[in-house]
């Protein structure tokens, strides 16, 4: 009789296992969409923007500007501001699936060209902006503008403000 009972208790308790992971995963899902499995592309944006004009007033107002510096400043943040459509081409998920699989891989790799090339001229476009309003600085600011831009997971090894 007790090897009878725990043998039904194991398999219940192996039941009991099997049903709680068949639902975990369904209950995590929608969790998964908000760390950006399934994220919102307008909401990001606008976050980031959000994020990229506190930078810039930061950065402002540390530089102390002079009045002859705030058209350079203008046209620095003009040519730096985030493009309002994606860089990227997405792909055409039902065109590539009526394509071969060499003829799928030729497509890809020209979207992926295509896709480099645009971020390519991108960067081109913002390090030269940056150079421009670079030159217009003292040297006491372009060290704050060193300071300040350098990427954050860089700042984190050094003093944080």
């Amino acid at each position: 009789m007790t090897r009878l009972n725990t043998t039904r208790f194991a398999l219940s308790v192996l039941l009991a296992g099997t049903a709680l992971a068949a639902v975990v995963p369904a209950q995590a899902q929608p969790m998964m969409g908000e760390m950006g499995v399934h994220h919102d592309e307008g909401r990001m944006h606008e976050r980031m923007t959000k994020h990229w004009e506190k930078r810039q007033t930061e950065l402002k107002a540390k530089l102390h500007l002079t009045t002859a510096q705030e058209p350079a400043w203008n046209a620095f943040v003009q040519s730096m501001k985030m493009p309002a459509k994606p860089l990227m081409q997405p792909l055409d998920r039902e065109a590539m699936a009526k394509l071969s699989t060499p003829e799928r891989m030729e497509k890809m790799n020209s979207v992926h060209e295509a896709n480099l090339a645009a971020m390519q001229a991108h960067v081109k476009q913002r390090s030269e902006a940056t150079r421009t309003f670079y030159n217009q600085l003292t040297a006491e600011q372009q060290k704050v503008f060193d300071a300040e831009t350098l990427p954050e997971h860089s700042r984190w090894k050094g003093k944080r403000d």
